[in-house]
């Protein structure tokens, strides 16, 4: 998932993608709201890893600027896939469903999909922002072959395996962030071993995913029970937040979505997220604004007004007891 044409089991440093990387592949649509780029045009550059570890198990990395707003469009296959983002946002749409990514500052948190049949892919990229993320995809028969048959074939992981878009969030453990670390920046290995110390951390990195998905699947984030609707009508709700989030919500509205009285929607948030929805919408709006401030420049009163706020003062307040700073420190940290 999100792999850079023209790198495939490609790796190095100073990567640049072009235009004409996507345009060279079958099977991959290429859109830009700039007419005027050409084929020689960079989209991103930086260090990129797209390397299929082992049959059936895909790691991507990218530690790359964008340099331009692109969206691409292909055909993902049968696959789960575990998305870590560091830096950046991304929106994708699997299937006519809408997936939003956006690292959080306070805390990493792991995002695992489950494509259970072939489906139409669009990635769309804002520009101008840096990307700092990795991907370890995996298909359904490696999962049962190679590695996690035991666990594929509990109840739980059987459900994950079939449930087609279903998708599942978490803050990472330290181990979990331990091995991020260790791809990004590994240790120097002889050429030779490389591909292995990579699968190593592939492959723990799956099963840690799966711990998380099956123990969420049992529990809210409070240790209260949630059945298996109430976690539907919750990944419905946040789904549907992420997608809307700059627009006018109500919890009225958010549970409609979601499938659930406005009440049983309040309930959920106590238990998985402790906080209400209003309090999950709110933080949600001010991580955006907190990136538009770190990755796009942009005033502090246009951030403001990506969080919700009319009143450049409460955003500053509510900002300040977010992140312990200020909007405008923010923006004086920027070397831009």
């Amino acid at each position: 998932m999100a792999a850079a044409p023209g790198n495939a089991g490609n790796e190095g440093k100073g990567g640049r993608v072009r235009v004409r990387d996507f345009l060279r592949h079958e099977g991959i649509a290429f859109d830009s709201p700039d007419d005027r780029l050409s084929p020689d045009d960079t989209l991103m550059k930086g260090e990129f890893l797209h390397r299929e570890l082992r049959r059936g198990l895909v790691l991507h990395v990218s530690d790359a600027i964008e340099e331009r707003a692109f969206t691409a469009t292909s055909l993902l296959p049968e696959e789960l896939s575990c998305i870590f983002f560091l830096e950046g946002s991304v929106d994708l749409s699997i299937g006519g469903r809408r997936f939003a990514f956006q690292a959080d500052r306070s805390a990493v948190r792991g995002v695992a999909i489950m494509n259970a049949c072939p489906e139409n892919f669009e990635r769309a990229s804002r520009g101008g922002q840096h990307l700092r993320h990795l991907v370890v995809s995996a298909t359904p028969e490696w999962l049962h072959r190679d590695a996690l048959e035991a666990v594929a074939d509990t109840t739980g992981g059987a459900r994950l395996l079939r449930d087609h878009l279903s998708e599942h969030r978490w803050t990472l453990t330290p181990r979990m962030m331990e091995l991020v670390r260790q791809i990004f920046s590994p240790s120097p290995l002889i050429p030779e071993l490389r591909d292995l110390y990579l699968e190593g951390r592939a492959v723990e990195l799956v099963a840690e995913t799966m711990a998380a998905v099956l123990q969420a699947d049992r529990r809210g984030a409070g240790g209260t029970l949630l059945s298996r609707q109430d976690a539907i009508c919750l990944s419905r709700a946040r789904d549907f937040i992420a997608a809307r989030a700059t627009e006018a919500l109500s919890v009225e509205t958010i549970a409609r979505e979601a499938g659930i009285s406005a009440s049983g929607l309040q309930r959920l948030f106590r238990v998985a997220e402790n906080r209400s929805v209003f309090d999950y919408v709110r933080n949600i709006r001010l991580e955006r604004a907190f990136a538009a401030l770190d990755q796009e420049n942009v005033t502090v009163q246009e951030a403001s007004a990506i969080a919700g706020y009319t009143s450049a003062a409460n955003f500053a307040t509510a900002f300040r007891r977010r992140f312990g700073i200020v909007p405008t420190a923010l923006r004086k940290a920027d070397p831009r």
